[in-house]
């Protein structure tokens, strides 16, 4: 592998271990949810190993990592404003979201 590339896998992975650090989820939950062994997993957050764009996908619908930022780094949504997203949502989407914040809380606290 070139050093470029090596450079790129080492970013990915370790921005990667930050997105499911933030989401206070395992290395094993997330080997499973993408279909790998959690010593392979330890390859993508390592560097080792790259993620394949259906892998990408993956992290992107199930916790909605953005794609974009694992691989540049970049956030493309650092704008969020939560008055006017649930202003402007339906009540099953502020549901959710309330929902998804909590959980997020409750794993933190626990840590």
């Amino acid at each position: 592998m070139d050093n470029h590339r090596k450079e790129a896998n080492i970013q990915i992975g370790k921005r990667l271990r930050e997105a499911r650090n933030n989401l206070g989820r395992t290395q094993a939950e997330i080997a499973i949810l993408l279909g790998v062994s959690e010593e392979h997993y330890r390859k993508y957050e390592s560097g080792a190993t790259g993620l394949s764009a259906d892998k990408l996908l993956v992290l992107y619908h199930e916790y909605g990592i953005d794609p974009t930022y694992l691989i540049t780094g970049t956030c493309l949504k650092n704008d969020f404003d939560v008055d006017y997203y649930i202003a402007n949502c339906s009540k099953e989407q502020k549901d959710a979201f309330i929902d998804r914040v909590l959980a997020y809380m409750s794993r933190m606290i626990k840590k």
